[in-house]
């Protein structure tokens, strides 16, 4: 039976921590006289930095994801028609190897989310830290919008019900 993308936020999303995140993200850097708030600080910090998106600033420079069962053990791979090197194994080397700074995506909410929605997420590229204070948080990078209409919502909806995103 098919899932709506509703249906699936509604089951996996649980709460918004955005303001917890934020306040003890302040706190990064501080002196603390407890280790696990220290701790919890840093990842509050990580949390809230902007996301690299590699990919998109390899896009722009020219490269291509590319899927050839002769380079890089069949596996995809980035390649370029008019840069050096022509392959590389991920958008990160080809960047790095032609001095390309990525693009970064503001974080502007912060959800959590199952154990289970989290490893799709991850899968599709999105920050999430597993383990935040025993809390499972989502790095979400819109805003101003319902979390259903999120693109990697649905795609993850689409993953499950077997049909290509729209």
């Amino acid at each position: 039976m098919a899932i709506t993308v509703q249906e699936l936020v509604q089951r996996e999303v649980h709460y918004c921590v955005s303001s917890l995140v934020h306040t003890l993200a302040q706190g990064y850097g501080a002196p603390h006289l407890n280790r696990d708030l220290e701790t919890l600080a840093e990842q509050a910090f990580e949390l809230s930095s902007p996301i690299d998106d590699w990919e998109e600033a390899a896009r722009e420079a020219g490269y291509s994801e590319h899927v050839d069962g002769f380079i890089n053990g069949g596996k995809p791979c980035w390649k370029s028609d008019k840069l050096t090197p022509v392959y590389c194994a991920t958008a990160q080397d080809a960047c790095e190897a032609n001095d390309i700074e990525p693009y970064q995506w503001e974080v502007y909410e912060h959800w959590i989310v199952s154990d289970w929605l989290a490893d799709k997420l991850i899968a599709k590229g999105e920050k999430v830290d597993k383990d935040f204070g025993g809390m499972t948080v989502w790095a979400r990078t819109t805003t101003g919008q319902a979390i259903y209409m999120d693109n990697v919502m649905e795609r993850i909806t689409a993953d499950l019900n077997g049909k290509p995103a729209s």
